[in-house]
């Protein structure tokens, strides 16, 4: 029953994305979900991976995520806009923005159970949990996300590194070891 609510989400959601207004059928679809956080966020608790992609194609990518309060994921982009559902705790998104030859801190975001957001296409941006627990979500991205070049960036210099999901977890840093959290 669990795994249902997930997998029905899932169809609506790929309904929205085929749909002529896709970015607010999206947000709604994923603005009713949080009706059935509670499930939601056991279905995505179950999962054996923190993050899970269970559909893509040319509409969207549709991937569920988990997310440590002790380990911040070093910024990178998505090139196209993404929308996150949070089920459970609070997920940050810690933005940049870019400037010659660096990345400045242009603030958080705080996306606490029950909240929907969107990041557009140029986002760049680092991500957590906040608190004590992990953030448990959905993120829907607006287009076929594993098959497009995309960039992380490099903590200390700001230079663009290839994306890869080996570089994802490898750039990953642990809050306790970092000089300074934005």
């Amino acid at each position: 029953m669990t795994q249902k609510v997930l997998e029905d989400l899932v169809a609506q959601i790929r309904e929205a994305a085929a749909s002529e207004d896709r970015k607010s059928a999206i947000r709604a679809r994923l603005q009713d979900s949080q009706t059935r956080k509670d499930l939601l966020a056991d279905a995505i608790t179950a999962l054996e991976e923190d993050e899970v992609m269970f559909f893509e194609d040319e509409t969207c990518s549709i991937w569920t995520c988990r997310y440590d309060p002790n380990v911040v994921f070093a910024p990178h982009e998505h090139g196209m806009g993404v929308h996150i559902a949070v089920y459970r705790g609070t997920e940050v998104e810690v933005l940049y923005k870019r400037e010659p030859g660096k990345l400045r801190h242009g603030g958080n975001t705080l996306v606490k159970a029950g909240d929907v957001v969107r990041l557009g296409p140029e986002a760049i941006h680092a991500i957590t949990s906040d608190g004590s627990e992990q953030s448990i979500a959905i993120h829907v991205y607006e287009g076929p996300l594993t098959q497009i070049e995309r960039s992380l960036f490099d903590w200390t210099t700001g230079e663009e590194v290839e994306f890869s999901m080996e570089n994802f977890y490898a750039m990953a840093r642990r809050k306790a070891d970092m000089d300074e959290f934005c």
